[in-house]
């Protein structure tokens, strides 16, 4: 169950890169982050409504720091590197995600570094980078503003890799719905006063269907969904099992790009698929 959890997470977040740029063509990213964990919020406050959950005090105060960590450092780096870097980049760099999980999980939850954790987590990223070279969507050249959007990703990922380690305590102990739910509700509350004051609201009037569907896409399936499969995946195995699993993600988008639009399946796209396959597999047995 968990992994076939972890894979409907992977393909929802495999359209979260292409969503969020196609906002950010409309919107900057204070907006798009506003709207997101606004409407997000809401229907998680409807969650808690509906099945309330009792939060210890000497709880809420660490929730409250992940959801800062989660909503106003990860998404505002997230967003505001995807508005200069590509969506190729940044699924590359988010490939580094199971590396910066497993390093905080060794040293915070003990988690073991089996020599075959290792093989796995270094083959689904090594899979990563074939399938992505073989699409023509990572370069060695680039702008300066390009590589200042590459190192916000960066740091996004590391702060989204400190908030899904720091939050498996939470989820095991409030559930994946309670503890994302109370977490997002108060990082949100954080960013209110920052969104409200630089949002350009004669853009989110002028804002076309598509880019209503973009953030519809943001707030219900990677802000809601995608975040409550994560911490139910979370609360039940190790966290560099779960996040190996992300490395999946640029597989399913050169999938989503096939069937979409029409894209060829290149032989580097199946050699890095099946590393990064083969990877997710060694992992999980490691």
């Amino acid at each position: 169950m968990v992994h076939l959890v972890m894979f409907l997470h992977s393909a929802i977040s495999a359209g979260t890169y292409l969503a969020a740029k196609r906002a950010l063509g409309e919107l900057s990213p204070f907006e798009v982050a506003l709207v997101r964990f606004a409407l997000s919020s809401l229907a998680f406050g409807l969650l808690l409504w509906r099945r309330p959950v009792r939060v210890a005090r000497r709880d809420l105060l660490a929730l409250a720091g992940l959801g800062i960590i989660a909503i106003p450092v990860n998404q505002g780096l997230f967003l505001a590197g995807m508005a200069w870097t590509t969506p190729g980049h940044a699924a590359l760099l988010y490939a580094l995600t199971p590396v910066f999980v497993f390093l905080i999980a060794r040293v915070r939850l003990g988690e073991r570094a089996g020599p075959a954790k290792l093989a796995g987590i270094a083959l689904a990223f090594a899979g990563v980078v074939v399938v992505l070279l073989g699409r023509g969507a990572v370069g060695l050249h680039g702008s300066s503003r390009q590589l200042a959007g590459d190192l916000l990703i960066l740091l996004a990922v590391v702060a989204w890799s400190v908030f899904a380690v720091a939050g498996k305590p939470y989820a095991q102990r409030y559930g994946a719905v309670g503890s994302t739910g109370v977490a997002l509700v108060l990082g949100t509350l954080a960013y209110l006063p920052i969104g409200l004051v630089a949002t350009d609201w004669s853009r989110l009037g002028a804002l076309s269907a598509t880019g209503w569907a973009s953030l519809g896409y943001l707030v219900l399936l990677t802000s809601v969904v995608a975040y409550i499969l994560y911490y139910w995946a979370l609360s039940r195995t190790e966290a560099s099992r779960v996040a190996i699993w992300s490395n999946l993600q640029p597989v399913l988008t050169a999938l989503l790009a096939w069937a979409i639009a029409g894209e060829r399946l290149t032989a580097p796209f199946v050699a890095g698929g099946a590393m990064v396959i083969a990877g997710v597999i060694l992992t999980e047995r490691g």
